[in-house]
């Protein structure tokens, strides 16, 4: 009966607790105060920077066995997933607002018209999914913390900055919902921690933390899209509105 019921549940964490409780937005913004900045002529990307030291695996027990064996390996391919998947985000989302747009090498300078975009992950926690699903609140989360500057012309002049953060969320897990007992006796499986963490959006990403990489990647062209028509550079109408982590 246990097992039943919790199989019906897996379903309802499957389309609930993935669509609804993971959390990405902006934080603490700093912007230029001028006004009337030229429209620039092209915009720059550099991928966003991260060291294996902002990288924390996922150890546990629901993990898959590994294709790759050297940890540190392992480490640098999930930094070179999450740069990818923002800096994918990022340059199709400003090509949408209207703008020539490149993804670049930090070799490659700005000239005097045009924009440069560049950025830091903070932190790339794969968290726990089995903590997530079973206790739920925030327990086990990943979390992808970015911080974003944006500079204009060869004198690379800042004119924003501010942090992204996307994480897992906090809804409840499996226990509170029915009673630890049914987690303890075997009820919740590792086919549900599967399909709780296996739903992205539409484009394919391979874990997620890049998921959560690209949707960080959103959050800054709509903050960017907010920037943008401040300056006159874009239509009132193409505004796409970030949120605000708190």
């Amino acid at each position: 009966m246990v097992r039943n019921t919790i199989g019906k549940l897996s379903g309802a964490l499957l389309c609930f607790g993935l669509a609804g409780c993971g959390q990405t937005g902006i934080r603490n913004a700093v912007i230029t105060p001028e006004k009337n900045l030229p429209r620039p002529s092209r915009i720059l990307v550099y991928d966003f920077a991260v060291s294996e030291r902002e990288v924390t695996e996922y150890q546990g027990i629901m993990r898959q066995q590994p294709t790759i064996k050297d940890p540190a390996e392992r480490e640098r391919q999930i930094a070179i997933d999450v740069k990818d998947a923002l800096a994918g985000e990022l340059v199709d989302g400003l090509r949408v607002l209207g703008f020539t747009v490149e993804r670049v090498s930090r070799a490659t300078m700005a000239d005097e018209n045009e924009l440069l975009i560049d950025g830091q992950f903070l932190t790339v926690d794969e968290g726990s999914p089995l903590r997530r699903l079973v206790i739920g609140f925030g327990s086990g989360n990943s979390t992808v913390e970015s911080r974003a500057q944006v500079y204009q012309g060869e004198s690379s002049r800042k004119v924003l900055e501010f942090t992204t953060h996307s994480d897992s969320g906090s809804l409840p897990g499996a226990a509170p919902m029915l009673g630890a007992g049914a987690a303890v006796q075997g009820g919740v499986t590792a086919g549900m921690v599967v399909a709780n963490t296996a739903v992205s959006g539409a484009k394919t990403y391979k874990s997620d933390v890049a998921r959560m990489a690209a949707a960080s990647g959103d959050q800054v062209v709509r903050y960017l899209s907010e920037f943008f028509a401040k300056q006159g550079w874009i239509r009132a109408d193409q505004v796409r509105k970030a949120r605000i982590a708190y």
